[in-house]
């Protein structure tokens, strides 16, 4: 095959061919050294040549390991695409799930069989099926990359895989809060508590406790009696708390809200004046950055910053944050999904529209929000029963 050529370097040999042009119009030659004869690099050049021509781009003889990759790709691919956060996440997710058992191993030597494998310990180890295709779907997503644009492997091994059907729906408990569960609540944690507006938030509107902790009062409209959601307060790891817009473009959203919120926040706003009168120099407020970064200083301070009037705060003028928030959850054997869940639950049991449940929560569609917080309570088998059964006295 005079397509691939051999030569000499010191003691070993390589072969060389050309595979094609780069974008900007230059030969692009893949070489590959280190043979001990020319009749080794010559035979592995027609093995490589015949991969490159049959569509299998990119076979290297560079091994690295899918650490280094992930590491790699991550930071110089997903990074410029998606939020801080979300970046955040992913990275967690590798740490957590895939890195324990493949982060060592060269990312060429990683075959079907072996995503199979750890797909199965994944499964043994009890987690959710939500969580298994999130983890291989991620895992997909970067061996993609792997094969293109990379040009490291000729092939994607997850895609042969599936979650395994026998893998648990629902690990996370989804506890619906009751009326009587949400009075005690507040009975513990009264007004002018940290912790009394972030409640009634969570629990009137189904916010994401993020939501909760940015929202801010030129967000809430009383006259239209509405809140105009744009904001939310994150956690950005070795970096600190940020406040960023929303998790995406449909999280965006106006809710409107009843009576006993609007009550209750504007007796919290007086509140929040008086004891700022009150404390004086010891009133803490808060500030962000340009790059958005929270900064809590005390009044007087010269700061290159702009003031947020936040709507969730300590009487002192503190940041409610998230995990403030998330331990008095925990604290109550509740999580972080409870409230969301409760609200969704209850407004689909008393006959609101999943599309109008699903534009009050953010979600792009009515089946996320059916799927993930909507509870198959008693009530809602007694009316699809009731349903049954009224069509059996129409239908004699």
């Amino acid at each position: 095959m005079s397509q691939v050529r051999t030569r000499k370097r010191g003691k070993t040999f390589s072969y060389i061919f050309e595979a094609g042009k780069t974008s900007d119009g230059k030969r692009k030659v893949v070489e590959k050294g280190g043979f001990a004869t020319q009749k080794e690099a010559y035979n592995a050049g027609v093995a490589a040549y015949t991969d490159w021509l049959h569509g299998n781009i990119g076979i290297t003889g560079i091994k690295i390991t899918f650490k280094d990759f992930m590491t790699n790709w991550l930071e110089k691919v997903v990074a410029l695409n998606v939020k801080e956060n979300s970046l955040q996440n992913y990275r967690a997710r590798f740490k957590i799930y895939i890195e324990p058992y493949l982060g060592n191993k060269k990312i060429q030597d990683i075959t079907p069989a072996t995503i199979d494998k750890f797909m199965r310990e994944l499964t043994s180890k009890g987690f959710s099926k939500n969580t298994l295709s999130s983890v291989h779907s991620f895992l997909s997503h970067a061996l993609d990359y792997a094969v293109y644009p990379a040009q490291i492997i000729s092939s994607n091994p997850a895609k042969y895989i599936s979650v395994s059907k026998k893998a648990p729906t629902n690990v996370v408990q989804r506890t619906i809060i009751t009326q009587e569960k949400f009075n005690e609540l507040l009975e513990k944690y009264p007004f002018g508590s940290s912790m009394y507006i972030p409640l009634l938030l969570l629990y009137h509107t189904g916010m994401r406790i993020s939501e909760v902790c940015g929202l801010t009062w030129d967000e809430v409209d009383f006259k239209k009696k509405t809140i105009n959601l744009r904001h939310q307060i994150i956690y950005i790891r070795r970096k600190g708390q940020y406040f960023t817009t929303l998790k995406t473009e449909t999280s965006n959203r106006e809710i409107v809200m009843g009576k006993s919120l609007i009550d209750e926040l504007q007796r919290w706003k007086k509140q929040q004046t008086e004891n700022e009168s009150e404390l004086t120099d010891r009133y803490v407020y808060v500030y962000r950055d340009s790059e958005g970064k929270i900064i809590q200083q005390s009044r007087g301070l010269n700061l290159n910053a702009e003031k947020v009037s936040l709507v969730c705060t300590f009487r002192e003028g503190r940041a409610v944050l998230k995990y403030h928030i998330t331990q008095t959850l925990t604290n109550e054997n509740l999580n972080a999904h409870s409230f969301r869940h409760t609200h969704a639950t209850v407004l689909i049991e008393n006959g609101a529209t999943p599309k109008g449940v699903a534009g009050r929560l953010g979600h792009s569609n009515a089946v996320i929000t059916q799927n993930l917080y909507t509870h198959n309570t008693r009530k809602l088998q007694d009316d699809t029963l009731a349903i049954f059964e009224k069509t059996l006295q129409t239908n004699p």
